[in-house]
């Protein structure tokens, strides 16, 4: 569950509002959060990261779209800006009448900045600072500014980018262009046969060349936490397809779920952070369950930092493990159950 004082400031103010009904963008687990709901008539969590998912349902809470109006929208940032002013834009779209966006965040992570762009957005805001956090909240009035609410709400939404091709949104990983390591593990990836899987295969940029080089694929497992950009792999498959292979897309918490088995190869770049913050024992827990998912004979490609600790995992369970590449501090990593 994340430490987060911005979620704690922002959860004790939205409380002493006594909303009735009320929707948290980004919403994460807190104690906090569990007596709101039960202090309300309607209390709906958007969330589509599947980690924190699962600690919202740990607390029994469960996660919805929005799709109704809401007296009070509540909303922590994400680590992209793009994708923030986004949630931001579609608050308003659900706000009722007197309605009122409230917006906590942390100093370090741009507070003044989002109080400045909803003052921009809204006219008006009222803010106060606590634990090294801002507080800022606006209402719908005649200074509200519907064209930027519609630059804000296009520019989050998924499109072809350019510099990759692919589709993709603010807030993926590398979004904006194809992440270093991926290319690097690009160049060395070989012709794969039978069944295979991309763990953490973000909008699907490991995937889409896999499926266009190798046309003896029998079936194709995509795995990955974040539900938008599995909705990108999705529409960046469907680009490629050609052959018979069968394509599964799991919105799964790599480290904590079971994963798809017996599989003659994984192709995978894991991650090393946790919101905001570096996380090495989330990229060797996952390097781990890459391991658990091949067969006997099957081929694990993996591409990571190269001060990351991942070898000794490796040799554990598999019988030949090399180093293919090292190259703009990455490493390409191959091995052989």
């Amino acid at each position: 569950m994340i430490e987060s004082p911005a979620l704690a400031l922002l959860l004790k103010a939205a409380i002493s509002t006594t909303p009735k009904r009320v929707a948290f963008i980004n919403a994460t687990a807190h104690p906090l959060l569990l007596k709101l709901s039960q202090q309300t008539d309607a209390c709906v969590l958007s969330q589509t990261f599947k980690p924190y998912i699962l600690e919202l349902h740990a607390l029994g809470l469960s996660v919805s779209d929005m799709q109704d109006q809401f007296d009070l929208v509540l909303l922590i940032p994400s680590k992209d800006k793009k994708q923030s002013l986004g949630w931001m834009a579609q608050a308003f779209e659900h706000l009722s009448e007197h309605g009122k966006l409230m917006v906590a965040c942390e100093n370090q992570y741009g507070a003044k900045s989002y109080e400045s762009a909803l003052k921009k957005l809204a006219g008006q805001v009222a803010a106060s600072s606590k634990s090294k956090c801002r507080l800022f909240s606006a209402k719908e009035t005649d200074s509200f500014n519907a064209s930027l609410q519609q630059q804000w709400l296009d520019a989050a939404k998924p499109s072809i980018i350019e510099s990759h091709g692919l589709w993709a949104q603010a807030g993926l990983f590398s979004w904006k262009t194809a992440d270093i390591g991926s290319q690097l593990l690009l160049k060395h990836l070989p012709v794969f046969q039978g069944k295979g899987m991309d763990l953490c295969c973000g909008y699907g940029l490991l995937a889409t060349h896999v499926l266009k080089t190798s046309p003896s694929i029998t079936n194709m497992h995509l795995v990955e936490a974040d539900s938008l950009a599995l909705d990108c792999a999705q529409k960046n498959v469907a680009k490629v397809m050609t052959g018979d292979a069968v394509i599964n897309f799991h919105h799964l918490d790599a480290a904590q779920e079971n994963l798809p088995k017996h599989l003659h190869f994984v192709v995978c770049n894991p991650p090393f952070h946790t919101g905001q913050s570096r996380d090495v024992e989330l990229g060797q827990t996952i390097v781990n369950k890459a391991c658990g998912a091949l067969t006997h004979g099957g081929e694990l490609y993996l591409v990571a930092n190269r001060q990351l600790p991942y070898e000794h995992i490796l040799k554990t369970h598999l019988r030949e493990v090399e180093c293919l590449a090292v190259g703009d501090g990455f490493k390409v990593i191959r091995g052989k159950k």
